[in-house]
């Protein structure tokens, strides 16, 4: 007899099962969001110069080492962005502006609030402090330093410093293409009013939005009746195209019109499940056609939303080379009860989580409420009550 996998199992079996897409480079200005294929290291550090923290004057330290005062000449002035730069002589001070570079001889800078001018000289007074008010070179980032891990997403905070490093173009790893069957007889596949017994088909613009939410992209979507003919047509085509990876829905249960199983045996996609044993999903398949997985969903778009968070997602992420392809679970506080109609099996529900001061807490989520979590019920657990600690997966920003 078949042993239906847990879910932790399922997750195994499709991540051994695919391997990171091939680097390509982009502009940085492109790289938002992105995966990064090999650690990004500083090509110069940050800054790579010396400049001043201060509006003040710079001079030698030496000057202040015995009196701790000193009356000089202003010799010049740097102001922020100044290349050609004056040489600090003996006795004399330079104006220097906030990110202006230390010109050589100088090695201290004296704030313009300890400071007072006459005529062309400066009267300054403070202790003698080599390297006061100054940002050396390399103090945010030397060079060779890793600024992004490879496998690492690449945020909006990361850019500021990729950019100062002269990192541009950015080597990532190639989006992801998808391709979405979405199956059934009730569905139309415009927005023209339905008729009794049918439906505006949800599911594509669902995974449409979840698809782009992972950096992935959507090559085509398409819809295909209850039909073995038309389904297997369709799935054939998609395989066929440049995606990656091939996402049905609908087919899966076991009624007289659930076809995808023999879609799937007509096609030769050699199944690694057929059903799983976490609800929803125990109608659920996924398998390889040659080097592209193919995810078989049941229809209800809940049951969408829960199980693309559980499976496919880590198959984006691995394809992408993010680390770690399944995203970390969390523990909450449950803040009102949760009762179960079945169990024996893992239940996956969906929640809306919050931080509450420094405490993360969790509830099951109302109909027609925006979802932000996911709550792991374990099989054996008909009722959780309120201030349990229970087990979720992130899949939104907190409230």
């Amino acid at each position: 007899m078949n042993i239906i996998p847990s879910l932790e199992r399922a997750q195994r079996l499709i991540l051994a099962s695919l391997f990171p897409l091939p680097a390509e480079n982009v502009p940085l200005l492109d790289a938002t969001g992105r995966i990064a294929a090999q650690p990004i290291k500083a090509i110069r550090a940050v800054p790579d110069f010396a400049r001043s923290s201060m509006d003040g004057f710079a001079i030698d330290s030496k000057i202040l080492a015995n009196i701790g005062e000193a009356s000089l000449r202003i010799s010049g002035e740097i102001a922020a962005g100044t290349t050609n730069l004056p040489i600090l002589n003996d006795n004399t001070a330079i104006r220097i502006m906030t990110g202006g570079a230390i010109p050589a001889g100088a090695d201290q800078v004296i704030p313009v609030e300890q400071c007072r001018l006459v005529d062309d000289r400066v009267l300054l007074t403070g202790p003698s402090r080599p390297g006061g008010h100054i940002r050396p070179a390399g103090a945010d980032l030397r060079r060779g330093e890793t600024i992004v891990a490879g496998g690492q997403q690449i945020e909006p905070q990361h850019l500021p410093l990729l950019a100062e490093s002269g990192c541009d173009p950015i080597q990532v790893v190639t989006r992801p293409k998808l391709a979405i069957l979405c199956t059934g007889s009730e569905l139309l596949d415009t927005m023209t009013t339905p008729l009794p017994g049918q439906i505006v088909g949800g599911n594509r613009f669902l995974l449409q939005a979840l698809t782009s939410k992972a950096m992935a992209l959507v090559h085509e979507t398409s819809l295909a009746n209850d039909d073995l003919d038309a389904i297997s047509e369709r799935l054939a085509a998609a395989l066929a195209g440049p995606a990656h990876m091939v996402i049905t829905t609908g087919g899966m249960g076991p009624g007289k019109f659930d076809l995808l199983p023999q879609a799937f045996a007509r096609l030769g996609i050699k199944p690694l499940y057929q059903a799983l044993a976490v609800r929803p999903g125990r109608s659920t398949m996924f398998g390889m056609a040659g080097t592209k997985p193919v995810f078989a969903l049941p229809g209800p778009p809940p049951a969408v939303f829960l199980l693309f968070h559980e499976l496919v997602l880590p198959a984006l992420r691995q394809l992408q080379g993010q680390r770690p392809p399944v995203p970390t679970l969390c523990r909450a506080i449950l803040s009102s009860p949760l009762s179960m109609r079945k169990t024996g099996i893992l239940n996956l529900k969906t929640a809306t989580a919050r931080l509450t001061g420094a405490t993360l807490t969790v509830c099951p989520a109302k109909p027609g409420e925006i979802a932000n979590a996911i709550i792991r019920v374990p099989a054996n657990r008909r009722l959780l009550r309120a201030g349990e600690t229970v087990r979720v997966r992130l899949c939104g920003s907190l409230a």
